[in-house]
């Protein structure tokens, strides 16, 4: 008599592999856990000191210019939060334009401070962003931080199309640059500008045509003639540019 029930006996008789796969998944399994332990033990370590004893109040800063402003000033809160020294050992920008700056570079458990951020906006317009790197000894380890300035300076004028080229020979049609003001400092374009001499004697001849008052134009250039090669400069004027702002946005024509 077979002592084994039926049922042991056809899994045994059909599946002469089954111990064997059962013992590659359970070692896989034991590898598995195994690499997963030592992954977060290295893991661990590193996002604690990305955490850091500086607790910022805020690491993004963004403020808004206003026309003419020369310069933007952002100040970054701290505390720190460990009970141990922090000594800032680096404060570093990505750009020389900003300069990170503090009182003091050691501050106790508990103590607080504030990095200011100086920018100067020179000709700079749009959209800009800088990055502040600040540096650490905390406790015997080595730190940093990331700070960002975003700055959006307003922009006077868009220029689309700003230089107008033709080839010499080629057919003297006209070309387009369009021009869109500033939303808040609308003005009435009244006219063009050469830079050295007088509009009556340039090669090219100009239109302005107003697309919405004091706010959208587009200024149309046709060449006298494309036989001779040249380059000019034009700017647009204005009764209302009363800080002579329009020079700082030349258009050019060039035959070449």
């Amino acid at each position: 008599m077979n002592p084994f029930p039926k049922f042991e006996q056809g899994v045994c008789s059909t599946n002469p592999y089954r111990f064997a796969e059962s013992s590659t998944v359970m070692e896989a399994n034991k590898l598995y856990r195994l690499l997963f332990g030592i992954i977060v033990t290295f893991l661990l370590p590193a996002a604690a000191q990305a955490t850091g004893a500086l607790q910022w109040e805020r690491i993004d800063v963004s403020l808004d210019a206003e026309f003419g402003q020369k310069e933007v000033n952002a100040y970054y809160a701290f505390t720190n939060a460990s009970d141990s020294v922090v000594n800032i050992t680096k404060t570093q920008a990505s750009c020389g334009c900003t300069v990170p700056s503090l009182e003091k570079k050691t501050y106790a458990p508990g103590e607080s401070g504030e990095l200011h951020a100086h920018f100067d906006i020179g000709s700079r317009v749009g959209k800009q962003r800088k990055e502040i790197t600040v540096g650490t000894e905390e406790g015997g380890t080595n730190n940093s931080y990331k700070l960002t300035l975003n700055v959006e300076i307003p922009q006077l004028i868009q220029l689309k199309r700003r230089a107008l080229l033709w080839k010499a020979g080629e057919n003297p049609d006209s070309k387009d640059c369009e021009v869109i003001i500033h939303t808040q400092r609308p003005m009435k374009i009244d006219g063009i500008a050469l830079k050295t001499g007088d509009p009556a004697s340039s090669s090219f001849n100009f239109e302005i045509e107003e697309i919405e008052a004091n706010h959208k134009y587009k200024l149309r250039i046709t060449p006298k003639n494309t036989t001779a090669k040249v380059r000019e400069t034009y700017y647009f004027t204005s009764p209302d540019d009363t800080e002579k702002r329009l020079k700082d946005f030349p258009v050019y024509a060039w035959i070449r």
